[in-house]
């Protein structure tokens, strides 16, 4: 099977499934019927520039990355789009509620922006506090980003 055939396969299967170690990621190929080595997965993983993000008690899983090599701002639109779930503002603070494990892949993203407006973020797994410089930026930020939500 070509790489770059099994590469999608590995997409597909992250995004159906939790997958925390290189061997529930063999097993889970070998059931969609692509045998592989763990040392097959191993390159891999490292050629498509899969991330481990935190899911719960200091556990992780395999994600793909926020921006893959040769990446452009739509997939990180496309990140933004898929994690955010919700997104309020009070006075200076934009909280955005997303889908756990998203949080430090989102933060990422803010944080390359250079958005005078942002003083500063806080986030967590699934969550992340803006603060802004003044009630009129967060209220407009809030906005742009809800926007996403849809």
């Amino acid at each position: 099977m070509p790489k770059q055939t099994r590469q999608e396969i590995i997409k597909t299967i992250l995004n159906a499934n939790i997958v925390e170690t290189q061997e529930q990621l063999v097993d889970l190929l070998s059931q969609a019927g692509v045998e592989v080595t763990q040392a097959t997965v191993s390159r891999d993983i490292k050629d498509m520039a899969l991330i481990k993000v935190p899911i719960r008690a200091g556990r992780y899983r395999y994600s793909m990355p926020v921006v893959q090599p040769n990446g452009g701002e739509g997939k990180m639109e496309r990140v933004m789009a898929d994690a955010l779930q919700s997104v309020e503002y009070q006075d200076k603070f934009v909280s955005l509620v997303l889908t756990p494990g998203s949080g430090p892949a989102v933060a990422s993203i803010l944080q390359t922006r250079t958005d005078e407006r942002i003083f500063t973020l806080v986030p967590t797994d699934a969550s992340i506090l803006l603060i802004c410089r003044s009630d009129d930026d967060a209220r407009n930020l809030a906005g742009e980003l809800d926007l996403i939500v849809g």
